[in-house]
């Protein structure tokens, strides 16, 4: 196998791993029809035939089922569909979905009034999702979820700053619309935790940002600000804030309008229009704010306008309605009890599968490591010979360049009597081990056939770096090993004998320590055991002691330690 099969074979590899993009473009236009036209992309959903996609347009189907069905207002009524969903864009985030999966997973587990599982979705979500983000427009709707969630849960400290957070990127995006949403939302938690003078200016900003908007925004806004006067006592403030608002808010919120509108006009005395408000109330096909229309009808100011025949029936339906309103929390707190059960069931099979998807990934990994370990070692098999030669030449001509140093002859200009008998002839059969041999062998030979003493080189001693060296000596100071003046030496020695360490190194079998350089550097500036024992704080001993395992190192035995001392003044 070669290299260039095996980059061919990883090529394919990845094409082959990139090749379940979605590709009908019916469901690209559903997706853009979703945010403009529900209903419309609700349809065009339902008339595409499943069975008919491929595998990845199924999974993007089922992704756009969750969506349009929240953005047309359905109630989820399963979580079946979200779970394989978030399931399959776990494991494919490159199609950037996943976070809008986890938001959708919330929405959809609020809709069933698991506020646990859902609270859990949405900040997994937000996770996804920091302040830097591109997709900003999603961020902020997580967040807004986020607090009304918790505003429901009456957690409004922690709502709080979810809301202003998504307020904040409303007006970065230039979003009024959400911006408005955003504000009423932050003034109701406000309102509902009685702190009613923050909820009166978040409640104000929301009007007045509704002022070139579709009435039913300023009407929304005027609804929960005349509630604040309500609640603060300026009752003439809330009559004229309510009057007409039930007739001009969406029909989602009218509700809310006619519980507000009775308990002002009770409160201001107008009996006959709080009747009029309530009695509507008690009408109403939603049961959302019921209970405040009997209250309010059940009081004392208005109970006369209730015939006798009524009163008991009346009395019959608020207290049937507020055992049914007992009765759901009860069930909504054995169904969090419940949902907290299930998500940790939840957890740890997602941990499992988790686990299982890391096993596959690795055993990916290991084929792919292994593919890659071979055409590796076949490369490296078929190149290891030249390797080899070059490694013996290499050394070889280290070992030249240290003789015909020590033979005192230049390795740019040899002197042609003695190349033929210095330098070494090429071998491919010897290891580097047998070139060092060679070259001790003839270190040895250099050395005993000297007869005249080695002395110092006169750059050396000329050099400030020996003169502050002498400072020491004389004082009996020590040298730490951070001391500048090492490096000082070292490069008066390197000036004076280039190749001195690689030498040094290539001796001792290239493992050289700082304590063998600092004691090799002071044996070449002529400096006597004494001397460096106070130089290197160690007592004669410990120096005679390092000085023969140096001398150990490079000959492989014992030979003393003026055999190493003249060695390393030769290099």
């Amino acid at each position: 196998m070669t290299l260039r099969t095996l980059l061919l074979l990883i090529l394919s590899l990845t094409i082959t791993c990139c090749t379940d993009k979605p590709s009908d473009i019916r469901l690209s236009r559903v997706e853009n029809l979703s945010s403009e036209s529900p209903k419309e992309a609700w349809d065009s959903l339902g008339a595409i035939n499943y069975d008919l996609l491929s595998d990845a347009d199924k999974h993007y189907y089922d992704f756009l089922s969750v969506k349009v069905a929240d953005k047309a207002y359905l109630t989820h009524s399963s979580d079946s569909l979200i779970l394989k969903v978030i399931d399959f864009e776990s494991k494919h985030q490159k199609y950037g979905r996943y976070s809008e999966a986890l938001y959708y997973g919330g929405r959809v587990y609020s809709d069933l009034g698991d506020y646990p599982t859902a609270l859990h979705y949405f900040q997994n979500a937000i996770d996804l999702l920091p302040p830097e983000s591109t997709n900003l427009k999603l961020r902020c709707v997580v967040l807004s979820q986020t607090a009304r969630l918790l505003n429901s849960l009456r957690l409004y400290s922690q709502a709080i700053p979810n809301i202003e957070s998504a307020i904040a990127i409303d007006r970065q995006l230039k979003d009024s619309i959400n911006e408005i949403y955003d504000l009423q939302l932050l003034g109701s938690i406000y309102l509902r935790s009685h702190n009613y003078r923050k909820a009166e200016k978040y409640f104000l900003e929301a009007m007045n940002l509704s002022k070139d908007k579709p009435t039913h925004h300023r009407a929304k806004s005027a609804m929960y600000l005349a509630e604040v006067k309500h609640r603060l006592g300026f009752i003439d403030s809330a009559l004229v804030l309510i009057r007409n608002t039930p007739d001009l808010v969406n029909p989602i919120a009218r509700n809310s309008a006619l519980a507000y509108a009775s308990e002002i006009y009770r409160s201001a005395g107008l009996i006959d229009t709080a009747y009029l408000y309530a009695h509507e109330l008690i009408n109403s096909p939603s049961t959302s704010n019921k209970e405040t229309s009997y209250h309010i009808l059940l009081s004392p100011p208005l109970r006369n306008k209730i015939s006798p025949d009524s009163i008991n029936k009346y009395l019959t339906d608020y207290l049937y309605l507020l055992e049914t309103y007992y009765n759901e929390n009860e069930n909504q707190l054995a169904l969090n009890q419940q949902s907290s059960f299930n998500y940790q069931l939840h957890e740890r099979e997602r941990t499992k599968a988790e686990n299982s998807n890391i096993l596959l990934k690795k055993w990916m990994i290991g084929c792919l490591f292994i593919i890659l370990l071979l055409g590796i070692i076949i490369l490296f098999l078929k190149n290891r010979d030249k390797n080899n030669i070059l490694k013996l030449r290499d050394a070889l001509e280290n070992i030249d360049k240290l003789t015909l140093s020590l033979k005192g002859v230049s390795s740019e200009q040899p002197d042609k009597d003695n190349e033929v008998s210095i330098l070494t002839p090429v071998n491919s059969n010897e290891t580097v081990q047998d070139l060092r041999n060679k070259l001790r062998s003839k270190l040895l030979s250099i050395y005993n056939a000297s007869t005249q003493p080695i002395f110092i080189d006169p750059q050396i001693i000329g050099s400030e770096a020996y003169s502050h060296l002498q400072d020491y000596i004389s004082k009996g100071s020590e040298i730490k090993d951070n001391n500048p003046l090492w490096k000082k030496l070292e490069r008066v020695i390197l000036d004076c004998s280039p190749h001195f360490i690689e030498n040094l190194r290539l001796l001792v079998g290239g493992k050289l320590t700082s304590y063998d350089l600092h004691t090799s550097i002071l044996i070449k500036c002529g400096v006597q055991p004494l001397q460096m024992s106070s130089l290197l704080n160690r007592t004669k001993g410990t120096i005679t002691s390092r000085r023969e395992s140096l001398c150990f190192r490079v000959f492989d035995e014992k030979l003393g330690t003026k055999v190493i001392d003249g060695i390393i003044r030769l290099l």
